[in-house]
């Protein structure tokens, strides 16, 4: 049984090392490859394990003995399902690991925008003390937070939330009502809310979903958290009005090349480079959910499976 990790691990210790090779004949490639190397690579695997490539019908319908390939973040747009269930390739995530995480990246990024942190930062290195009128901030306590999606991270900010003394207000495709949650249309938690956090995953029916015609449904005061995709908002809508002041603030943990530029320079908005769930803790609860995604898949018992062949 040959298992690989086609691309560069963020983290991968000796002892985790071991641990895979325990499950088969274990290769690690170290770099990113292009299209061709990728294909050739899982032509040579029964097993796999994906960080970054991209996985294409293209390069899907091109793969011969791949029968399992498990990617190590929760998100999924980067593999083309349909074509792996074609190729018959049974794909699995890692949704667990990073709920907490990712929950209080929400609330780091989103205290140290409406805080001001990061310029009142500057500001004392340069000197400053006592200086109050430039960092004029806004409590939590009382707000109304609105939850787009009502997953394991977003369950788990609500609570959070709540002892902020936070409403919480949410919606989800589903209309499923067995997170407790107070459920709403998307259209009346954008109308409603004071901090709108995005929790779904990106695909094809999600890809703009906070388009210029609902980000208009904002409050001016609002302010927008988004640690899942960029892809999510149309983001030339929200640079537009975040630079009109249309629209409070943003905290974004991953953005797109539309006027990207722009984004960076707006001193109303928080960047991340995608870190939202990198921590010790999480990093290690990965790993761990990557291997039991592999054993459960060898033992007959697949887990987190999002394509079944």
């Amino acid at each position: 049984m040959k298992l690989i990790y086609l691309d560069e691990p963020t983290y991968l210790p000796d002892q985790w090392r071991h641990r895979f090779a325990a499950l088969g004949d274990f290769e690690v490639f170290s770099d990113r490859p292009d299209a061709d190397t990728a294909v050739h690579r899982l032509c040579d695997a029964d097993l796999a394990i994906v960080e970054w490539t991209r996985l294409t019908a293209d390069m899907l319908d091109r793969v011969t003995r791949l029968r399992y390939l498990t990617v190590v973040t929760s998100a999924f747009d980067g593999i083309d399902l349909d074509a792996a269930r074609r190729a018959g390739v049974t794909v699995a995530h890692c949704p667990n690991y990073s709920r907490q995480a990712v929950a209080e990246h929400v609330f780091a990024t989103l205290l140290s925008l409406v805080r001001r942190i990061p310029a009142a930062d500057r500001a004392t290195r340069d000197g400053a003390s006592h200086l109050y009128p430039p960092f004029l901030g806004r409590e939590l306590h009382g707000q109304t937070l609105g939850l787009i999606g009502t997953g394991r991270i977003a369950v788990i900010v609500a609570s959070m939330a709540k002892s902020f003394g936070m409403q919480v207000i949410a919606t989800n495709r589903s209309q499923s009502t067995s997170t407790g949650l107070t459920l709403l249309s998307l259209e009346d938690v954008l109308h409603n809310s004071d901090v709108v956090s995005l929790h779904i995953p990106l695909d094809s029916s999600t890809r703009g979903l906070l388009n210029e015609e609902r980000l208009e449904l904002l409050r001016s005061t609002a302010v927008v958290v988004n640690t899942s995709r960029a892809g999510l908002v149309d983001q030339h809508a929200l640079v537009r009005m975040l630079s009109t002041r249309r629209l409070a603030g943003a905290a974004l943990d991953d953005i797109s090349d539309e006027d990207a530029e722009t984004l960076r320079t707006l001193d109303n908005v928080l960047l991340t480079p995608g870190i939202g769930w990198y921590t010790d803790r999480s990093r290690s609860e990965n790993l761990q959910e990557i291997y039991d995604n592999l054993e459960s898949y060898l033992a007959g018992r697949p887990l987190n499976v999002l394509t079944r062949h």
